[in-house]
C-alpha cells in the first residue's frame, strides 16, 4: 500500500494514546516480521528487497520516535 505523506497531519496531530497506539502496533509489527526478514536475507528477488527496504524504513521510523529495536543481522550493511 502506497501512502503519500504529504496528504496527512503530521505526529503532532496526533493525541498521545493515538501516537502511543500507532506506535505500538508499529513495533508489534516490527517483531512480528523479523524473522521474515531474516529468512529472505540472501533472496535477490524484487519483492523481497522491497520488502527489506520497508522494514528498514519502518525500523528507521520507530528510532525517531524514540523506540529503539535491534536492526536484524541481515540487514546491516
Amino acid at each position: 500500500m502506497a501512502v503519500d505523506p504529504l496528504t496527512y497531519p503530521s505526529v503532532e496531530a496526533l493525541s498521545q494514546s493515538e501516537l502511543r497506539a500507532l506506535t505500538q502496533a508499529a513495533s508489534w509489527y516490527a517483531n512480528y516480521h523479523r524473522h521474515m526478514i531474516e529468512e529472505e536475507a540472501d533472496d535477490p528477488s524484487i519483492a523481497a528487497l522491497s520488502r527489506r527496504e520497508a522494514y528498514r524504513d519502518l525500523h528507521a521510523a520507530l528510532a525517531k520516535l524514540g523506540i529503539r529495536r535491534v536492526l536484524p543481522d541481515a540487514l546491516r550493511s
